[in-house]
């Protein structure tokens, strides 16, 4: 059996309900210890959905990211609400953030986009549109837009956003969906 770091003392720098912020004392399986190893802990997961058309455009939004302090091109995401299934919060999260109703919806995989330093989890979905209006989070969303395949490629390959979770989803619907 693989020996794993072992926590010794936890030290909390800050806690809330969305984000919380610990140095642990960590002993590695040399026997190493590590002072202070930072970890940022999110009390809940989330979810990312790629939404195709009948053309298999994918649906992004303009997200205004304060964090990054512009906006970025995404697929819609957000976090899982307490007592909320995934499958149900992909869909909530496409509602609010694309105005856009789903069907054939599935599950591709989960991920962890820091685990040297994060516990954070993303499950991610793809989907069929069958039905749009406005969007709801307009403090969050700029706009929406469907790229076709050669704009949607283009914007992969020259880097046009930097959002992971979205890159990851995007190659995974394109392998293991359409």
């Amino acid at each position: 059996m693989e020996h794993m770091p072992e926590r010794i003392e936890r030290t909390t720098i800050y806690e809330s309900e969305h984000v919380c912020l610990y140095t642990d004392k960590v002993r590695l399986p040399s026997g190493y210890i590590i002072e202070k190893y930072h970890q940022i802990h999110y009390p809940k997961e989330a979810v990312a959905v790629v939404i195709f058309n009948e053309n298999n455009d994918i649906l992004f939004i303009h997200n205004r990211r304060y964090t990054i302090g512009h906006l970025e091109w995404e697929i819609p995401a957000g976090k899982i609400e307490i007592d909320e299934e995934i499958e149900t919060a992909a869909e909530r999260e496409a509602k609010e953030e694309t105005g856009c109703e789903l069907h054939d919806l599935k599950y591709l995989c989960s991920q962890n986009p820091a685990n040297g330093m994060s516990d954070a989890v993303v499950h991610v979905f793809a989907a069929r549109v069958s039905s749009e209006s406005k969007i709801i989070d307009t403090d969050e969303v700029s706009s929406k837009k469907w790229f076709k395949e050669e704009e949607y490629l283009e914007l992969l390959r020259t880097n046009g956003t930097k959002d992971g979770v979205s890159m990851l989803a995007i190659l995974y619907a394109l392998q293991f969906y359409k």
